[in-house]
């Protein structure tokens, strides 16, 4: 548990965050035992940030650094909603906007696995398939036979829905932030690479947690498409094939994601152009589609 009084009593610390260096004041003991990059820009007394109490993040949005406070002092951040983090719209432009589609997730089922149908047209994973008459499994009689032969039930388990299965079945050992009816999948993403770089492991669990609770829901359609390839887009430009411990976990499970809705995507133009871009974005979708 946080040293609450600690916290609070020790020195304020101030980053200037984003292009236009938006200062936003922390206390210094918070990061103590959270980043300890962040924490030598703070109280190393050599570096000039820290002398000087402040530090300079110019690459950061403000919005991912925000969130990186609300873990720091709660324990988990917030789900932007997706209306909300695009171009900070004003108040009077938002009132003035004529209704758009209602939220793309559904939180009225607890699971997936009962929520709603694939949107590649099948019906659920395993399928029971009646032949009658003639084909593979015809036994010759006649259909005025006194024996008639019996229907015959086959298994027939899909590609995609293993992929499904496999998907729903990862697991985060941590909570996950708190969420938004129309969530900004790709702040999940972009918080990732802040806290990748800033060695704030549990924060990276969380953003892998929430990003994969958000995806589950998601309703995938040609409407909506785009939020799905602006996430494999930053996904593969923001990070490394290889990151600390191994291969990119958020790599691995956005091109999960997109292996799984292959055919959802498969026309769409604009997914083929990123998938021209990036060899290594192709590779590891082959890599899911056959595995």
């Amino acid at each position: 548990m946080a040293d609450y009084k600690k916290i609070i009593r020790s020195s304020h610390f101030t980053f200037l965050v984003g292009q236009e260096q938006t200062p936003l004041t922390i206390h210094s003991a918070i990061v103590q035992n959270i980043s300890e990059p962040l924490y030598a820009l703070i109280n190393n007394g050599f570096m000039k940030e820290s002398t000087n109490g402040v530090a300079i993040l110019d690459d950061v949005e403000t919005e991912t650094f925000i969130a990186f406070c609300e873990y720091a002092y709660t324990g988990a951040y917030v789900t932007p909603d997706r209306k909300e983090s695009s171009n900070n719209a004003s108040t009077d432009d938002q009132e003035n906007m004529k209704p758009t589609m209602g939220p793309l997730l559904d939180f009225s089922a607890p699971q997936l696995d009962a929520e709603s149908e694939d949107t590649w047209g099948f019906s659920p994973a395993t399928k029971k398939s009646k032949y009658r008459g003639k084909g593979a499994y015809y036994d010759g009689t006649k259909a005025n036979s006194k024996h008639k032969s019996e229907p015959v039930q086959v298994d027939v388990v899909y590609p995609d829905e293993a992929l499904w299965a496999q998907f729903r079945s990862r697991s985060f050992g941590v909570k996950s932030a708190l969420r938004a009816m129309d969530p900004d999948i790709v702040f999940h993403a972009k918080l990732y690479v802040f806290a990748t770089k800033y060695l704030v492991e549990k924060l990276r669990q969380q953003c892998l947690k929430s990003l994969h609770r958000d995806l589950r829901r998601f309703s995938l359609n040609r409407e909506s498409a785009s939020l799905v390839l602006d996430l494999l887009d930053f996904t593969y430009a923001n990070t490394g094939r290889y990151e600390p411990g191994g291969k990119s976990p958020l790599r691995d499970l956005v091109i999960h994601y997109i292996a799984c809705e292959a055919r959802t995507l498969g026309d769409n133009e604009r997914f083929t152009e990123i998938l021209d871009s990036n060899a290594e974005m192709g590779s590891d979708l082959v890599a899911k589609l056959v595995r």
